[in-house]
């Protein structure tokens, strides 16, 4: 703690960890770390306790201010131990492994629970963690790195069907366009270099439509390129999220795809937050892909679906494109821009609309703006 300016010993107490040095001891809650520690990667945890140790010692400036000055006693100056940061960073690592395999080593032995009861009890745990940074995002709160458990991210690829007979079709890496970026469940070095060395990535290629938006859109197919694991934490990741968007743009050129979309979700949920990256070939293409892949999956409506229906077109994106055909790149760019979205080129000269991860909820903001101007949305500005 030399940096920051105090010493002493750091335990952990059921969820808090305290600092014992001079004047009274001071204490912090450590909420769900406990149990999340064994899940992050070595990075996450460094940097944790880094924040935990300059927590400990502004409390303990807090509470040193507050007492009164002991008095002058004719004694020698005490010698006092500085700590480097470094030391006592890996000193609050090391209590919080300890107390792991403590509570580990106290559990009464039992049986192996079977796989799907582990299985089970981990999605359920992480659909709590996912559905309570849900609750904190769209209250304002920022996304923290501890609240990632439970993530997907997504990026939605559609192409105009042509002629072919509708339905749902067998779709693998390969056969979108994508083999040479995708391989074996792993981003290859070719589709990022960086992106590739996370080990504990899965990406899954899936269909883009589930039997009911099939039919909803008969004219297109689409296909999802699903990122989980370490993929899914580094789309919040702010020094990756640029990595991942030139991605989604490198994976819509392969596959030739129209429109497409990047955005996260809890697994187990339908709504799309967290929207990245919406692209077209015009304005309106750009449009059709942010108010139907994120408007469109909202968890409070932002798209009347009785006013998409009664629009001209053989489904819901070609009414969508047809109602947005006289927007151009600088009406659609004041639309996003007022919630924080930006408009430029991609590739193929694509029309793309961007949001930075600092507002996880600006997208689905911007979609609910630009359907009301395409004259499907819900509500009134």
């Amino acid at each position: 703690m030399g940096l920051f300016g105090t010493s002493g010993a750091v335990s952990v107490q059921g969820r808090q960890i305290a600092l014992h040095g001079r004047g009274a001891p001071v204490v912090i809650d450590l909420e769900q770390l406990v149990e999340q520690w064994p899940l992050l990667p070595q990075d996450l945890r460094t940097r944790k306790a880094s924040d935990l140790a300059r927590r400990l010692a502004q409390a303990h400036r807090a509470v040193s201010s507050l007492a009164p000055p002991a008095p002058i006693a004719p004694v020698r100056p005490a010698r006092h131990i500085v700590i480097p940061i470094g030391a006592m960073v890996l000193a609050i690592v090391g209590v919080l492994v300890a107390v792991r395999l403590l509570r580990s080593r106290e559990a009464p032995a039992a049986l192996p629970a079977a796989p799907e009861t582990t299985a089970g009890e981990d999605a359920a745990r992480n659909a709590r963690t996912c559905e309570a940074a849900r609750k904190r995002i769209y209250s304002g709160a920022s996304m923290g790195p501890f609240e990632l458990a439970g993530w997907v991210a997504e990026l939605w690829l559609a192409t105009p069907r042509g002629f072919g007979a509708a339905g749902q079709e067998a779709v693998s890496a390969a056969s979108v366009g994508v083999g040479a970026l995708v391989a074996e469940g792993k981003l290859t070095g070719a589709a990022d270099a960086e992106l590739a060395a996370i080990a504990d990535g899965v990406v899954e290629i899936v269909p883009g439509f589930d039997e009911a938006e099939a039919g909803r859109s008969p004219s297109w197919r689409a296909v999802i390129a699903r990122f989980s694991g370490g993929y899914a934490r580094a789309y919040f990741d702010p020094a990756l999220r640029a990595r991942f968007v030139a991605l989604a743009d490198r994976m819509a050129d392969a596959a030739s795809a129209e429109l497409g979309a990047l955005y996260a979700r809890c697994a187990h949920l339908p709504y799309h937050d967290a929207g990245a990256w919406f692209r077209g070939r015009d304005p309106a293409a750009a449009a059709t892909a942010l108010v139907y892949a994120s408007g469109l999956f909202a968890e409070m409506p932002a798209v009347d679906r009785g006013a998409l229906a009664a629009l001209h077109g053989a489904g819901q994106i070609d009414a969508l494109r047809s109602a947005g055909a006289s927007l151009d790149a600088a009406a659609l760019g004041k639309l996003v821009g007022a919630h924080g979205g930006g408009i430029a080129k991609g590739g193929a000269d694509a029309v793309v609309i961007t949001f930075p991860v600092g507002g996880p909820t600006r997208a689905t903001s911007a979609s609910r703006i630009v359907a009301r101007k395409l004259q499907v949305g819900v509500g009134q500005d």
